[in-house]
């Protein structure tokens, strides 16, 4: 299959694309590190422009600037209708709200909280053609300020592939938890 990924370069991206190839997929990265910004309109277009013969797509990269649910609205329009090729969006608990922990996560989890909905009506309108990935705390380096469980990258795209290629995708949105996480921040 052709697979596209945005974020690569590092953490759980960087897990997926490297199983991903290894299953003998031909997968390619969107990153900053391969001149891609999903935080520019320049930046999103040009993906887009590359994705005709594309099977799946991989919203991954977090952008502090809605980068991603923007990237994630535009696919979503550009693939309209066309049920062979599937999106796979990672997504966040905090979506489910941390207004108590800080600033950032709580735009970070406002941003995902969009992603969500826009999926959720997409999938009402054409079915499960789009895997939602809810995460809990995953051990990359954007979790290198809380505590508690994380969730092995490597193990977790492993898990994610193997959704992704089942022959029937009855699912649509899977939340994965790693004990119930309890976010904190390191004193």
């Amino acid at each position: 299959m052709n697979i596209r990924i945005t974020g690569h370069a590092r953490g759980l991206g960087r897990s997926l694309y490297e199983h991903l190839k290894s299953l003998g997929h031909n997968v390619e990265g969107y990153s900053l590190s391969t001149g891609y910004d999903i935080n520019t309109v320049e930046g999103r277009k040009k993906i887009l422009t590359e994705l005709d013969n594309v099977d799946v797509f991989v919203n991954n990269a977090w952008s502090e600037y809605s980068g991603q649910t923007k990237l994630l609205e535009d696919i979503i329009k550009a693939w309209d209708g066309n049920k062979d090729k599937k999106i796979l969006n990672i997504s966040s608990k905090a979506c489910y709200n941390y207004k108590d922990v800080n600033l950032d996560l709580e735009r970070y989890g406002q941003n995902k909280r969009e992603q969500n909905k826009m999926i959720e009506d997409r999938i009402q309108k054409y079915g499960p053609h789009i895997l939602n990935v809810i995460l809990g705390l995953t051990d990359t380096r954007l979790a290198e300020d809380f505590e508690g469980d994380k969730i092995n990258p490597n193990d977790l795209s492993k898990w994610i592939c193997d959704m992704l290629f089942c022959d029937t995708m009855y699912f649509q949105s899977v939340t994965v938890d790693a004990s119930k996480l309890n976010y904190k921040l390191k004193q």
